[in-house]
């Protein structure tokens, strides 16, 4: 899971990019989500979901899950009857958040395997719920430094984010129905 743009050999047509921005303000909705900066942890848990750290893992286990780079991974646990997030508790905190509403995307995003595909559209999931362009503008940040102190997300997040807020702007002449709506959550 990385919260840049590298997969840009995958393409995803708008109304994709629409669909998931609509998932998370219906996701906001559901769990009375109102105020940033977002606390994946809080949504996890509102969703029921249980939330453990890599250190709390066997040695082997931890071994085996940072050889294969990944940050977080999560699966359905049938003896809890819920998802379990697994995340790499040695990274820093912005990327531990970025890495929870990763998982939570792939999780409510209904991915069942691995791909190219469904890696951009959780990191999509991830940035664009924790800055989205209508509270970027809503909280007038001028630049990507700004989105990084109001958000709380890594520099690297908030460039990205700043940069999709930008093309936002340039875009969209009235807001859609579901950035109303998150915008009546926020104020």
């Amino acid at each position: 899971m990385i919260e840049n743009e590298e997969y840009t050999e995958v393409r995803l047509p708008a109304r994709v990019f629409d669909s998931i921005e609509k998932t998370v303000v219906s996701l906001f909705k559901k769990l009375d989500i109102k105020s940033v900066p977002i606390k994946p942890f809080e949504v996890a848990s509102k969703l029921g979901f249980v939330v453990k750290k890599y250190s709390s893992l066997t040695r082997e286990l931890q071994i085996t899950l940072k050889t294969s780079e990944h940050e977080g991974l999560s699966h359905f646990d049938p003896d809890l009857g819920t998802f379990v997030i697994y995340y790499d508790d040695s990274i820093s905190y912005s990327r531990i958040r970025f890495t929870i509403m990763h998982e939570i995307g792939h999780i409510t995003l209904g991915h069942r395997e691995e791909s190219v595909l469904a890696k951009r559209m959780a990191n999509y999931f991830a940035a664009y719920s924790l800055a989205p362009s209508p509270l970027i503008k809503y909280y007038n940040c001028e630049d990507y430094s700004e989105v990084v102190d109001i958000f709380d997300i890594s520099l690297e997040c908030a460039y990205n984010s700043f940069s999709r807020y930008l093309r936002w702007t340039h875009q969209v002449n009235c807001l859609r129905t579901y950035e109303n709506e998150l915008l009546d959550l926020f104020l």
